[in-house]
């Protein structure tokens, strides 16, 4: 373990740090995001991917010498709050490598998986990320114009799961269709359509993907063209609609039950 004490904001790293947290253009150039809090830096399951671990003066170094780090930056209490995302920070953060994922690689089963177009809310896709892995869904695609999977706001909403699902990001969703159809992967999609069917009712074939639209406006009309099935979610209660995140579960629990 290479352990270096850092005291200084103009270090290179911490710089670094600051345009990982703040810029996608950033984490996009030098393929690195950050991971913050003591529970998620030691749930990477893969530790060769952490690339810097950073940590405050103030925590005992038991915490962190079993990570195998092989650099640590270890940093005064005050530079490393200035430093953090969080309100209440619990002193140690991890740069991390952003998987190398392709389409060839994320489409080796049947599924099920999951096509995210055009989602805007942090919260929203890193609960829907998580409830994902808690289903056993085998990936995500999520659409280019969509809130950046490794923004601070949406990994520490993943808790973690962003490790254990391949994911692809920044594709079009006339790709992720074609790619999938190809593959001979049937499409479903939730909206309000004539044809669309109780979802309950809804028997889903093995190979298959679901496709959750954006917040306000749902998926797009190319989606509606190119969907074999939609469903839509009962509601007798009378509500307008349900949270993305929601519907997405209520979707995944129906395809996998």
């Amino acid at each position: 373990m290479d352990k270096k004490n850092i005291t200084s904001m103009q270090n290179p790293i911490i710089k670094l740090v600051k345009e990982l947290q703040k810029k996608k253009a950033a984490r996009k150039k030098n393929q690195l995001f950050i991971v913050e809090g003591i529970r998620a830096v030691q749930e990477i399951p893969n530790k060769q991917m952490i690339e810097y671990l950073i940590v405050s003066n103030k925590l005992d170094e038991a915490i962190y010498h079993t990570l195998s780090a092989r650099k640590v930056l270890v940093l005064p209490e005050d530079l490393f709050c200035e430093i953090s995302d969080t309100q209440t920070p619990q002193g140690m953060m991890a740069i991390v490598k952003i998987p190398d994922i392709s389409l060839e690689e994320i489409c080796l089963s049947d599924g099920p998986y999951l096509i995210l177009e055009n989602l805007q809310d942090p919260g929203n896709l890193g609960t829907i990320i998580r409830t994902a892995h808690a289903f056993n869904f085998k990936g995500i695609f999520i659409t280019k114009g969509s809130v950046d999977l490794y923004s601070p706001k949406v990994v520490r909403s993943t808790m973690s799961s962003l490790f254990y699902m391949p994911i692809i990001t920044d594709e079009t969703i006339e790709t992720y269709i074609t790619y999938l159809k190809a593959k001979g992967i049937t499409l479903y999609t939730t909206a309000l359509t004539e044809r669309a069917k109780p979802i309950q009712e809804t028997i889903f074939e093995k190979k298959m993907a679901l496709i959750i639209g954006n917040e306000g406006n749902g998926v797009s009309p190319y989606c509606l063209e190119e969907t074999d099935h939609t469903v839509i979610i009962p509601m007798p209660g009378g509500a307008e609609s349900l949270n993305a995140s929601i519907a997405a579960a209520v979707c995944m629990y129906e395809i996998t039950r």
